[in-house]
C-alpha cells in the first residue's frame, strides 16, 4: 500500500477473494490493516467439535477509515460475512470464527487416516497439499492435487 488510504482495486480484490483461499486472505487483510495491534488472531477449539481448531479473528477500526473500508469490503463479501461473522461490538470490534472444516481442511492426522496414507507420505509430496500451521508444528491440511 503506497498511500494512506486502499485503492478501489484493493477492496475489490477482497470483495471477490475465492473463499477457499481464506488463509491467503487473511494473510492479504494482516498486509494492509493499519494498526498491527488492532489484528488479533487467536487458535482454539470448537466448543462442539473438540478436535476442531478455529482460528478466531478480531478486527479493531482503531477509528481509522482506511480499516473501516477493509471492513465494507468484508461485508460485500457476502460469502465470507455469512460463513464467519460472529458479532460486532460499538466502536468498530468485528469478530470472526473461521472454521477452515467448512472449506475441506482437516488436522494431518485426519487426513491420512481417511485416505488411507500415511503422515510420513503427507510430508514427502508437500506440492500436492495446501498447509495452514495452526502453532507449535501443528498443520491443517487440504489437497489440492490427486492422492
Amino acid at each position: 500500500m503506497d498511500s494512506e488510504y486502499h485503492t478501489e482495486t484493493e477492496l475489490k480484490e477482497i470483495q471477490k477473494w475465492n473463499i477457499k483461499d481464506a488463509h491467503n486472505l487473511i494473510k492479504r487483510l494482516k498486509k494492509i490493516w493499519r494498526y498491527k495491534c488492532c489484528f488479533v488472531e487467536r487458535w482454539k477449539l470448537d466448543h462442539i467439535y473438540k478436535d476442531r481448531p478455529i482460528l478466531n479473528l478480531e478486527l479493531h477500526t482503531a477509528g481509522y477509515s482506511g480499516n473501516e473500508d477493509i471492513i465494507k469490503a468484508l461485508q460485500k463479501h457476502k460469502l465470507f460475512w455469512l460463513m464467519w461473522w460472529s458479532k460486532t461490538e460499538r466502536g468498530g470490534h468485528y469478530y470472526f470464527e473461521i472454521d477452515y472444516y467448512t472449506i475441506g481442511f482437516k488436522k494431518v492426522r485426519l487426513f491420512a487416516k481417511e485416505n488411507n496414507i500415511t503422515r510420513q507420505y503427507v510430508s514427502k509430496v508437500k506440492d500436492k497439499f495446501e498447509w495452514i500451521k495452526i502453532s507449535h508444528g501443528k498443520r491443517l491440511i487440504r489437497a489440492v492435487g490427486k492422492i
